[in-house]
């Protein structure tokens, strides 16, 4: 024991004088004892003749999470007749000086801590010196707690310059193999996001695309500066501000992408979850960075935020599943891929903070070859190939469903353009002009114009709904009216209201009808439709229930008579319910203003207003000079 404290005072003796450099193992030699070291700043601490024997003495390369000025000072003994000698320091780029025998080299040099890198090597050409050098650090770590734990240790290297020169591309390519595979997953994973955020504006109704294509755009920029920075090639602030607060962001769009997959809307439980998610970012991160808050803090709260979302999508999915929604298997894989990644990144981490070093191991990089992946990596691979697969399958599911339902649209259309054809003057001495301008490709409104036992029967109407399913509504009424014999404007009525309730597929609808004998004698029955106008004049109706509501709905008949050139214009709600761009709507002031022009000015006039209903318009004007003095 005695021996051993011996050797140990003579050890610190010598490295109290200085460091003998006699030869140059391997070109370079590592300066790792005999430094003393001294927390402030004071410029006299970097000139030779200080005395620095009350300093402690310590090994450089020992793990050292001290922020803030130190100092660090070595006296080294060079051989004699030596070539041109330089430095490779490895530590943070702008957190440090380089001093030789009193004089400050010109690089590296001290930056804000925004522009700080974690620790790369930086080779410093030493001056003309004799046998003796004293070597001084000057440096200034920033107060954040995460850096300064992230930082490591200092290692200083010595030999001749070219010697050195080769030792720091050595280095940059163990850098680079530790990188360059990871980045390179990462931008594949980037150019995969890219085409699936084109697909959302394609198909916008399929916001999976929208929310997965920002998943991956985010996690692969995430994982890029993450590696970039802890390899020292940025500064590590781009670390700190993106990588780390985009973590949260990230798992909300997986959250997201994960509901709109199975076409669930999120439940407030979730969006309470999301907006804890947030909180993070917005009230840790930069007290964090300051260094108010320390690593492991971070660390265990990142651990305990993210890791029950993961554990919780894979919970959900199973028992979407187990409820019959097939598709939900299809997500338990690549939703397990970053689940794992990340819950060995965080044990490995938690491992460490909490001193459980039998398993600290577990979040650390794989080698392959002379290159290094991390666990997430090749998380990242599996995950773009499952999702991938996944993805394909369901855009090549919804693409044959979009095509059969343009097929039928486009079936519907042809036949709706049959069935709501212009209708013709129906009697001598009744002129009747239509418009039709459904919102969409196939629209809800109908007409419709027959002449019975000597009368014109017009009806017009409006279905529930919109689209495919409004169109194939409106072509079970209209084909109904092609079969209704009857001109009695309320047994008419009566007649589709059965039709509706009879329906299976349910669906109500507005209607008008309306009856004109040759005489001018008009017979209105309405069900919930806007009253017609006359002459520019709203029509009082009995109010009644659309078609389709109740079994009991009566259709009561009022008649009136027409004088000759009167006109009747009767239309949809799409005119009155026409919307600016600045949210006004068109209203019944306007729509009264303009009932006595043409059916297609009333259209045009709406509809540049701004469409956002079916328009139907429907002018019936009564001439009867010549059936009068026939």
């Amino acid at each position: 024991m005695r021996k051993l404290a011996l050797l140990l005072l003579l050890a610190l003796s010598v490295s109290a004088q200085s460091v003998p450099v006699s030869a140059w193992p391997n070109g370079s030699q590592t300066l790792n004892s005999g430094w003393r070291t001294h927390p402030g700043d004071n410029p006299a601490w970097a000139q030779p003749g200080f005395d620095d024997s009350a300093w402690p003495v310590i090994t450089l390369d020992a793990p050292d999470n001290y922020a803030g000025w130190r100092w660090y000072r070595l006296r080294v003994q060079l051989p004699a007749r030596h070539s041109p000698l330089a430095l490779l320091v490895t530590g943070g780029d702008g957190t440090y000086e380089v001093y030789i025998n009193g004089k400050r080299m010109p690089e590296p040099v001290l930056k804000p801590p925004l522009r700080v890198t974690l620790p790369r090597g930086q080779l410093v050409p030493l001056p003309a010196v004799g046998d003796e050098a004293e070597i001084a650090l000057r440096t200034d770590v920033p107060l954040t707690s995460m850096f300064a734990a992230d930082r490591g240790a200092w290692r200083v290297q010595i030999g001749p310059l070219p010697a050195i020169q080769d030792a720091q591309r050595a280095l940059l390519g163990q850098r680079l193999n530790a990188t360059l595979p990871g980045v390179a997953i990462s931008l594949l994973v980037f150019f995969a996001g890219v085409p699936v955020l084109l697909l959302f504006w394609w198909q916008p109704d399929h916001r999976e695309y929208l929310w997965l294509g920002l998943y991956l755009v985010g996690a692969s920029t995430e994982s890029i500066a993450f590696m970039l920075a802890q390899s020292g090639f940025i500064p590590f602030s781009l670390n700190w501000f993106w990588a780390d607060a985009t973590t949260y962001p990230i798992m909300i769009a997986q959250i997201e992408f994960t509901f709109s997959f199975v076409g669930t809307r999120v439940t407030r439980g979730w969006r309470l979850y999301e907006a804890l998610l947030l909180a993070p970012v917005i009230f840790l991160e930069i007290p964090a960075w300051l260094g108010f808050i320390s690593r492991g803090v971070m660390n265990l709260e990142e651990a305990m935020l993210t890791i029950p979302a993961s554990v919780g999508l894979l919970v959900l999915l199973l028992i979407w599943y187990r409820r019959g929604y097939r598709e939900s298997s299809w997500l338990i894989l690549p939703s397990l891929l970053p689940m794992i990644s990340v819950a060995i990144i965080e044990l490995g981490i938690a491992s460490s903070y909490l001193g459980w070093h039998s398993i600290a191991w577990i979040g650390d990089p794989l080698r392959i070859g002379v290159f290094s992946l991390q666990p997430y990596n090749i998380a990242d691979l599996l995950f773009l190939l499952a999702i991938g697969i996944v993805m394909f399958l369901r855009f090549t599911r919804v693409s044959r469903e979009q095509a059969r339902a343009a097929a039928e649209l486009e079936a519907a259309q042809r036949v709706q353009a049959l069935l709501l054809r212009s209708a013709p003057s129906a009697q001598p001495g009744l002129r009747i002009d239509s418009v039709y301008r459904p919102a969409q490709e196939v629209g809800g409104d109908f007409f419709h114009s027959v002449q019975i036992d000597g009368s014109t029967r017009v009806v017009v109407g409006d279905v529930s709904g919109k689209g495919l399913g409004a169109a194939m509504l409106v072509s079970a009424l209209v084909g109904a009216l092609d079969s209704i014999r009857t001109s009695a404007p309320a047994e008419v009525l009566r007649v589709l209201n059965d039709l509706l309730l009879s329906r299976q597929q349910g669906g109500f609808a507005t209607c008008l009808c309306a009856e004109v004998a040759p005489n001018g004698t008009l017979t209105l029955a309405n069900a919930g439709h806007l009253p017609p106008y006359r002459n520019g004049q709203e029509l009082a109706l009995p109010p009644a229930l659309p078609l389709g509501m109740s079994a009991d709905a009566e259709y009561a008949e009022t008649t009136l008579h027409l004088a000759p050139h009167d006109t009747l214009t009767f239309l949809s709600d799409g005119v009155v319910e026409a919307q600016s761009p600045t949210g006004e709507l068109f209203g019944f002031d306007r729509t009264r203003a303009i009932s006595g022009q043409s059916a297609e000015e009333i259209a045009q006039t709406a509809q540049a207003f701004g469409q956002q209903d079916d328009i139907t318009v429907l002018t019936l004007q009564f001439a009867p000079s010549e059936v009068l003095h026939a």
